[in-house]
């Protein structure tokens, strides 16, 4: 079993939708799920600030009518231990807030059953600062009270993306656990995207985790294998960080343009997640390790949130 906690099926829904194709999830991405084991994860809409695919209350009423088409095969969890067996179970999330115009406006999100949200891609937007904007900025007036709701309303607060000083910033605000949904090592990987020693000590002080990612720019751009994401996993348990881990693969095999090979040679789909339990198998991780990986660590912090 895996619970990926980050793809972008809801952003390949609204692409889809936009070219007149329905049933996204139950012809396209429900059969790559169920072959490689992953029964669950955080399914996020990602908005691209400079040319967005449509107008966001559209965009979300599409979301919304494809999740009502495959409710005989997903479950949406909005709750502690909300977990339906025989199901896909999925947090709705939110790659960036910047759609997002007040906390008024993000309460009619939670009401619809989001509880996941990163404040930033990589822009520099009304609540907080990604990886791309100024380094000396961080969460701004409207990014703490933000953070203030997120708690009060059980979300679940993301800080892949946001620059050093904003995921500093959301680490000392919020209450409940953080995670980092899909970013890996940066002493393995100097991506700006990958986090820093000091970065992945606050996290897991705070009870997070870190979702390690199978993108190759973020596990090794000149050797995208998955040994190389394993890799990035081992630094973790090496330092003692076990319960810490979670897998955030990142597919983006269903993507147009560039992004569809972006995943690792012998990892480019959900399809392949067997490779990456055997190689877990061949470095000798135990049973317990492998389930707290793929998904007993992702599950503790949902409901320790929710």
């Amino acid at each position: 079993m895996i619970f990926d906690m980050h793809t972008d099926i809801l952003f390949d829904i609204v692409n889809k939708r936009m070219n007149n194709q329905k049933n996204i999830i139950k012809d396209y991405h429900l059969p790559q799920l169920l072959n490689g084991n992953i029964t669950g994860g955080i399914w996020t809409y990602y908005t691209d600030v400079n040319k967005p695919l449509c107008k966001f209350n559209q965009a979300i009423d599409y979301i919304m009518d494809e999740i009502e088409l495959a409710s005989d095969y997903i479950h949406i969890v909005k709750n502690k231990e909300d977990i339906k067996p025989n199901k896909v179970n999925v947090l709705l999330g939110f790659e960036s807030l910047q759609p997002i115009k007040d906390l008024k406006h993000l309460k009619k999100m939670v009401d619809l059953g989001f509880r996941h949200a990163m404040l930033t891609w990589n822009e520099e937007n009304h609540f907080a600062t990604g990886v791309h904007g100024s380094e000396n900025r961080g969460l701004t007036e409207q990014g703490v009270e933000l953070i203030e709701f997120m708690n009060k309303n059980h979300m679940l607060i993301d800080i892949s993306h946001a620059n050093i000083h904003t995921a500093d910033e959301i680490l000392k605000a919020s209450t409940s656990p953080v995670i980092a949904s899909h970013s890996n090592i940066y002493n393995l990987c100097p991506n700006p995207r990958n986090l820093q020693d000091f970065q992945i000590l606050k996290l897991t002080g705070n009870g997070g985790a870190v979702g390690i990612t199978a993108v190759k720019s973020f596990v090794n751009p000149k050797e995208p294998t998955v040994a190389n994401m394993v890799n990035h996993i081992d630094y973790l348990k090496e330092k003692n960080l076990v319960n810490h881990i979670m897998l955030g693969l990142d597919f983006m095999d269903y993507l147009n343009g560039p992004f569809n090979n972006s995943n690792l040679t012998d990892l480019p789909s959900a399809q392949f997640t067997y490779n990456l339990i055997e190689e877990l198998n061949k470095r000798n991780y135990t049973e317990d390790e492998v389930n707290k990986i793929t998904h007993k660590n992702a599950l503790r912090i949902i409901n320790q949130v929710l």
